[in-house]
């Protein structure tokens, strides 16, 4: 069942790694939610140094001799102490029926006039202003001032901080700006003389910078973030085509290797890449390789095996047709033992080639141990000297220690008692056979050589091919070589990762080599 297409494009490797990508980016809107923590806390530090900026004022002019007098003597000294041009805070000295005693714009002069933010004013601000504004929130509505200061056009000041002041408790109070977007905190401090109120000490002063600072930074942040959701959507695409083109081309390829009769019709084409893609491309490859050689083994097998038996056939079938037709007894015999011969030589074929092909399986399922060459090759060679007796003899030269590989006993047996029946076979009476052992590092080095003809330059190539058998002496029987020995050594040799190579001698003869890995420590 096909997955619906919705289903399959969020299941893509490119659609997964940008949005990973975009997860990561998406951090620095985080940063802005939080500028709305950041900007609260600094309005209550705002809001606590008005406070201490109001009961400092109070308490320097009740500590004066003459407290409505020396209220503008205060603010002029504070004035030329800090040198403030345009004090962004506004301090006034309030009677107790609300008049002003004295006033610190009357010394520095009235602050300009708040000019929008450029930073509020960039096209990129304002829409991700209207982007995260259901996130950030909005402030309760209310009519903004019309001027600059709440008290610009009053005579007497009584707003519902200075009332609570004038009753003896600290009145704080905010109210929007008329830039409907900062506001001015306005604190107020009675002015206590023993328990008596005599007026009020009133800060103010608007939020109009700090947002200024915090425009500017969630811009800054805004615009990392752009450029961060750029890069990132770049890359994305970049590791997707770089990931994804070569997963394509390959399962491309693997729907085009095999016919609608599952047979292969190609192969991976590999690739150059050094990346992970590019491993799994080549092991594809020589995975269909392997493969495809494998098949044509298997072909090639069962042609040569057909091949194979129709001679033996043919001749037991040639052997009972004479037999139907001769009445002597010596023919009779002849024939019979014909037929004998044929089937003792299929027989063989067959324990061959059922070899042959369970030989790979079986090398991979079956235990491995620590088996002692030179003790092995003591006991084969035993054997053969006592079967062989004075036709052929065998010189064994090996070193004085074990010399240990990792395999099956019986393989190793099957391994060295084939090319050493090989090396007899072909040596001519009263010949020697040499058999070597040595240790080479990581390797075991075992040589088999004869004083036979030799292999002909023509025949190297093909004494590993299988039912391939050149026997220039004829008295031999046919029935005892099916030309599998040698294959079924070299498959042996080759599973357990070694390698045997056949060569001719100076001074005439053949010699294999065969070398294994040697066991570990």
């Amino acid at each position: 069942m096909t997955p619906p297409r919705s289903r399959r494009f969020f299941s893509r490797i490119a659609f997964r790694v940008m949005a990973l990508n975009l997860l990561l980016v998406f951090l620095p809107v985080a940063g802005i939610l939080y500028l709305g923590t950041y900007e609260q806390r600094l309005l209550g530090s705002q809001r606590r140094a008005l406070q201490e900026q109001a009961r400092l004022l109070a308490a320097a002019v009740a500590s004066a001799p003459v407290p409505g007098r020396a209220a503008q003597d205060i603010l002029l000294a504070r004035h030329r102490l800090r040198g403030d041009a345009n004090d962004p805070t506004r301090l006034r000295v309030i009677s107790p029926i609300g008049y002003i005693i004295a006033d610190s714009h009357t010394l520095s002069g009235p602050p300009p006039a708040p000019r929008p933010s450029r930073a509020k004013r960039n096209i990129l601000y304002r829409a991700g202003a209207a982007l995260l504004r259901p996130f950030l929130g909005t402030r309760s509505i209310e009519q903004p001032l019309d001027e600059g200061d709440y008290y610009e056009r009053s005579t007497r000041l009584f707003g519902p901080e200075v009332r609570s002041a004038l009753r003896g408790e600290p009145g704080v109070i905010e109210r929007i700006s008329p830039d409907r977007r900062s506001v001015t905190v306005y604190v107020a401090e009675p002015i206590r003389v023993g328990d008596d109120v005599i007026g009020a000490a009133l800060a103010s002063q608007s939020t109009f910078p700090i947002l200024q600072d915090l425009y500017t930074v969630r811009l800054g942040i805004l615009r990392i973030f752009i450029i961060s959701v750029i890069v990132a959507i770049i890359i994305s695409f970049l590791i997707a085509t770089t990931i994804v083109r070569p997963l394509r081309r390959l399962r491309l390829e693997a729907g085009a290797i095999l016919d609608r009769r599952g047979r292969l019709r190609g192969r991976f084409r590999g690739s150059r890449k050094q990346d992970e893609i590019g491993d799994l491309s080549r092991a594809l490859e020589r995975l269909t390789r392997r493969l495809d050689e494998h098949v044509r083994f298997i072909e090639s097998f069962a042609a040569d095996v057909s091949h194979e038996f129709k001679n033996p056939l043919a001749s037991i079938r040639t052997a009972t047709e004479m037999l139907a037709e001769v009445d002597e007894p010596e023919q009779r015999g002849r024939f019979l033992r014909m037929v004998e011969q044929e089937i003792a030589r299929m027989e063989s074929l067959l324990s061959g080639v059922r070899e042959i092909t369970h030989i790979d399986a079986q090398l991979t399922s079956e235990q491995r141990t620590r088996v002692d060459v030179r003790a092995l090759l003591e006991r084969i060679v035993d054997g053969f000297r006592m079967r062989e007796r004075s036709n052929v003899s065998i010189v064994f030269d090996a070193p004085g220690e074990p010399v240990d590989v990792s395999a099956s006993e019986d393989r190793l047996i099957q391994v060295f008692v084939n090319v050493l029946e090989n090396a007899i076979s072909f040596s001519p009476p009263a010949g020697v056979v040499t058999i070597s052992l040595a240790r080479l590092g990581n390797e075991v080095l075992i040589t088999i050589s004869d004083q036979g003809a030799g292999i002909p330059e023509a025949n190297m190539a093909r004494v590993f091919d299988r039912f391939f058998t050149h026997r220039p002496d004829p008295n031999r029987p046919r029935a005892s070589h099916t030309g599998l020995g040698l294959s079924i050594v070299k498959a042996i040799v080759d599973g357990y990762g070694g390698s045997i190579a056949p060569r001719n001698n100076e001074a005439g003869g053949a010699t294999f080599e065969i070398r294994l890995p040697a066991a570990k420590a």
